[in-house]
């Protein structure tokens, strides 16, 4: 059984972070890319949401009794292996922790005009949110 006050906190901070990434797309991109205490606010923002998801999905799978994830990434797929999460969303989640891992361990060197363009997909952790809050409601369903 998911501990859902721990759930429903982790799911607030990305909410949270949703209200400033929403801020940052309303924005002018090139003002945007031209501000770089605005661009490392904004990285920041894009990095603690998806950590928050990233919580969110363990502490999901460890409740569930699922196993033990072998990375940040399989986590969203456990969820869509069993049935918590859509397999397409579980598969772009995969893909933010990619993001993730480069903003914070400087994998690649970051692109600004590509940090930028993810606020385009920022709905994603909008549905991750309400797929996990969908769960709370109704933990039999498919998210």
């Amino acid at each position: 059984m998911v501990d859902a006050e721990r759930l429903l906190t982790l799911l607030g901070r990305v909410t949270a972070r949703l209200v400033i990434l929403d801020d940052y797309a309303s924005q002018d991109r090139d003002d945007l890319l031209g501000d770089r205490v605005r661009l490392g606010d904004l990285k920041y923002t894009f990095q603690t949401a998806i950590e928050a998801c990233i919580d969110a999905a363990h502490h999901v799978v460890a409740d569930e009794g699922l196993g033990v994830p072998t990375s940040n990434a399989a986590a969203f797929r456990s969820l869509a292996d069993a049935e918590l999460l859509d397999q397409g969303l579980a598969t772009r989640m995969a893909g933010a922790v990619g993001f993730r891992n480069v903003l914070v361990h400087g994998y690649a060197e970051v692109d600004d005009r590509l940090v930028v363009d993810h606020l385009d997909e920022r709905d994603e952790l909008r549905w991750f949110v309400a797929s996990m809050t969908r769960l709370l409601a109704d933990p039999t369903a498919e998210s």
